[in-house]
């Protein structure tokens, strides 16, 4: 794969591992507390975060690379003449897709420069990061890569549901109503990510009735399911509450090929501790 380089950002939540092991680009995104600013994964970890959060009540605030910062990352591999596919967070969330266009945009040679929005996040990104670098590896053109990743990155289901909706409500995505139902009452939104961005998918009573139904979802689609896996994640601290859920997914769908995820400093700071998920790409019918 000489004379490719990949990349993406912070929010994709690969492992270290898996971004040494196929030396991906990572650019970060920020995260701000207040005037102390930090870069994700680098400067601050998300138990950090959720530590903060509990101390001070505050939520951070998260910020998009720059056009300037992605320039130069992209700089080093347009001076070699190399080709460059960078895959970042759904443009239906944030600016980061944006200016990594703005970024192509300033170079004069720039037709090797290759900007896929995901129109997603987490293990979706991850997903797109690691089947373009199998692709890649299997010999397929850089053309016949992004065009089979922008077909299947339409076709992805995400689903997650939290033990608390404090992180919604305070960054203003959920009401007043539906927090005092979910703190009295205990309903629990489960949140599916969308090519249109993030909806509330169903609610129900409890955690584990909304994770029973993600669950089901996952069984009426398991003979659709893209190269027979599943990405799992969770926010530290509901790493046990996962396994459960691998075990039940493998039970419901026979799938046994999990990646897992770390869910990182950006998406933590708007979902909070004890959310947990997954997602899978869907073949087209």
């Amino acid at each position: 794969m000489e004379g490719i380089k990949i990349f993406s950002d912070s929010t994709c939540d690969l492992p270290i591992e898996e971004v040494n092991r196929m030396n991906i680009g990572i650019i970060p995104l920020t995260i701000n507390f207040g005037e102390e600013v930090y870069k994700e994964g680098i400067d601050i970890t998300t138990k950090e975060i959720l530590e903060t959060v509990k101390k001070t009540g505050e939520l951070p605030k998260t910020a998009s690379p720059s056009p300037a910062e992605f320039y130069a990352a992209f700089e080093p591999y347009v001076e070699k003449g190399d080709t460059i596919i960078y895959i970042g967070l759904s443009s239906k969330l944030s600016s980061t897709v944006a200016n990594a266009m703005i970024a192509k945009n300033m170079f004069d040679n720039n037709e090797n420069i290759h900007i896929i929005d995901s129109l997603n996040l987490c293990g979706a990104i991850g997903g797109l990061v690691r089947n373009t670098y199998n692709l890649l590896e299997e010999g397929n053109s850089v053309e016949d890569t992004i065009a089979e990743i922008e077909k299947v990155l339409h076709h992805y289901k995400l689903f997650f549901t939290m033990d608390k909706l404090d992180y919604l409500y305070k960054g203003g995505r959920c009401s007043g109503m539906q927090f005092i139902l979910g703190s009295t009452f205990g309903v629990k939104p489960i949140i599916e990510m969308t090519t249109e961005g993030l909806n509330v998918w169903k609610k129900t009573r409890g955690k584990k009735k909304a994770i029973e139904m993600m669950l089901e979802e996952a069984e009426r689609d398991k003979d659709r399911i893209y190269n027979d896996e599943i990405h799992v994640a969770a926010i530290t601290g509901s790493e046990k509450e996962l396994e459960g859920i691998k075990e039940q997914l493998t039970k419901r769908t026979g799938i046994t090929k999990f990646h897992e995820y770390s869910v990182g400093c950006t998406i933590a700071s708007h979902c909070g501790d004890g959310t947990v998920g997954f997602g899978y790409f869907l073949k087209e019918n």
